[in-house]
């Protein structure tokens, strides 16, 4: 009888499937593509995986903030 649950190489595949949302949602929160980005959380959400980035600290051209 043939067992419907994942075996070895289709866990690995569903862990390379994750690793690759994973870079592509750093990458496209790199570049500020945000729609991407949320493109790949939400099917990364949809894997079971909940991502929760911090934001980044912004970056003030010409302004000191030790005043």
């Amino acid at each position: 009888m043939a067992s419907n649950s994942p075996g070895p190489e289709q866990d690995h595949q569903g862990d390379a499937h994750a690793v690759a949302l994973f870079a592509t949602l750093l990458a496209s929160r790199q570049r500020n593509d945000f729609h991407e980005a949320a493109r790949a959380r939400d099917e990364l959400d949809r894997l079971g995986f909940r991502v929760k980035l911090s934001r980044r600290p912004r970056k003030h051209k010409g302004v000191d903030d030790d005043r």
